[in-house]
């Protein structure tokens, strides 16, 4: 089978046997798209396409809608989740004032309790000394 530009050297050949001029036969040839005529679609099948093409995209913007819709419910979840920890933060500081409160009053009732013991051991020595030296007396 000859390739399409055998063809049409061909073609172009048996236009000037039979009496055409060979700038009407190049005319022709120009003409003449460079590939099979069954390649050209039609207008109705144009507008077959064009529709196809119009469904197609309905259904990508429908689903990009969806992915939108999805993006926005993601965003509202995370605004969710932002929120409950600003909450446990907020709480976390609490619990931290808390146990430094605590910690500084059990240092000072510890210091309370050392000065108390002290002034036990004090006044005990103290009783010890006078008992002590009433009883030599």
């Amino acid at each position: 089978m000859p390739t399409e530009h055998e063809f049409r050297l061909q073609f172009r050949q048996w236009l000037i046997r039979h009496d055409l001029d060979a700038d009407v036969a190049d005319a022709i040839l120009e003409s003449m798209p460079p590939f099979d005529w069954s390649e050209i679609a039609r207008s109705d099948e144009v507008a077959a396409l064009s529709v196809e093409l119009g469904a197609l995209r309905a259904d990508v913007d429908r689903r990009f809608e969806q992915v939108d819709r999805r993006f926005t419910e993601v965003d509202r979840r995370f605004t969710e989740v932002d929120r409950r920890f600003d909450s446990v933060d907020v709480r976390l500081r609490h619990i931290e004032t808390d146990l430094r409160s605590f910690a500084s009053d059990f240092h000072t009732m510890s210091r309370v309790v050392v000065f108390a013991v002290a002034a036990m051991a004090v006044t005990l020595a103290i009783f010890a000394i006078r008992v002590g030296l009433q009883v030599g007396a």
